[in-house]
C-alpha cells in the first residue's frame, strides 16, 4: 500500500516499501573505460589528428535477490546506494515517484536487522524526473514556441502600423526565439536547483516510511 508525502511546491509522491529477508547478496567491480573526443590540432600548416584523453574508474556493483513475507522472490541493483548486508538479514527498500506516475524507482534501503541505511546519491537530472523534482516533459519545447508566439503577435502588431510588412512579422520570430532561449536556460537551471534541494526532505520521509512500516522479525535470524 503506497504512502503519499506532500514536498514544497507543492509535490505529491507516493511511496512503497519492499521488505524480505536477504536469501542471496553479492558485490563485484567492474572497470570502466571511457574516452574523450579526438581533437585535431594545426601544427606547422598540417592537421594532426589526437586522440581523445583515456580515463577509467572502478564501479562497484552490489546485487541482492529478497524474499518478501509472502514468498515471493525478486532481485534488485543496489549499486547506487549499497548496505552492508548478508543472507538471513532483513532488507526494506523504497520506491515511489510524482502522483499520476505509475511505475516507480528505488532509491533507498534500510538493512532492518543493523540499523545500516543508505540513498541514491546518483538520483540528481534525468533520475528525478519519475518523482517531479526536474524539468517536465517538452519544458524546453514549450518555452521555445511560447517565445515564437509572442514574438510573432508582436511583429504582426508593428505591421499593422507599417503597410503589414511582412518583414515584422518574421523578425518577431526571431527576436522570439532569440529571447526565449535565456529564459529557458535560467528557468531550467532554478527548476532544477529546486528540485535537487527537495531530496534531503525526500529521503527523510523514506526514512521514516522504512521504519514506520517495517514488520518485527522479518527476515531477523538471531543467528547472524
Amino acid at each position: 500500500m503506497s504512502t503519499t508525502v506532500v514536498l514544497p511546491g507543492p509535490r505529491r509522491i507516493w511511496l512503497e516499501v519492499k521488505q524480505g529477508v536477504v536469501i542471496d547478496a553479492s558485490n563485484s567491480s567492474v572497470a570502466v573505460v571511457t574516452q574523450g573526443r579526438d581533437q585535431t590540432q594545426i601544427i606547422g600548416g598540417t592537421a594532426i589528428l589526437r586522440p581523445g584523453h583515456i580515463s577509467s574508474e572502478v564501479v562497484s556493483i552490489q546485487k541482492v535477490w529478497i524474499r518478501q513475507a509472502d514468498g515471493q522472490e525478486s532481485a534488485h541493483d543496489l549499486s547506487d546506494f549499497p548496505v552492508d548486508l548478508r543472507p538471513g538479514h532483513s532488507l526494506a527498500l523504497v520506491y515511489g515517484a510524482a502522483e499520476g506516475v505509475e511505475e516507480g524507482e528505488f532509491f533507498a534501503a534500510r538493512n532492518m536487522t543493523t540499523g545500516k541505511h543508505n540513498f541514491d546519491k546518483s538520483i540528481h537530472c534525468d533520475r528525478l524526473r519519475p518523482f517531479g523534482l526536474y524539468l517536465p516533459p517538452k519544458f524546453h519545447r514549450k518555452l521555445m514556441k511560447l517565445g515564437l508566439i509572442i514574438g510573432a503577435t508582436v511583429g504582426f502588431l508593428l505591421s499593422l502600423f507599417n503597410g503589414l510588412d511582412m518583414e515584422y512579422v518574421f523578425g518577431g520570430l526571431i527576436v522570439g526565439f532569440l529571447i526565449s532561449l535565456p529564459v529557458m536556460l535560467v528557468q531550467g537551471a532554478i527548476k532544477q536547483v529546486q528540485g535537487q534541494r527537495l531530496v534531503p526532505e525526500l529521503n527523510r520521509h523514506a526514512l521514516d516510511l522504512m521504519l514506520s512500516t517495517s514488520q518485527p522479525g522479518t527476515g531477523s535470524n538471531p543467528n547472524v
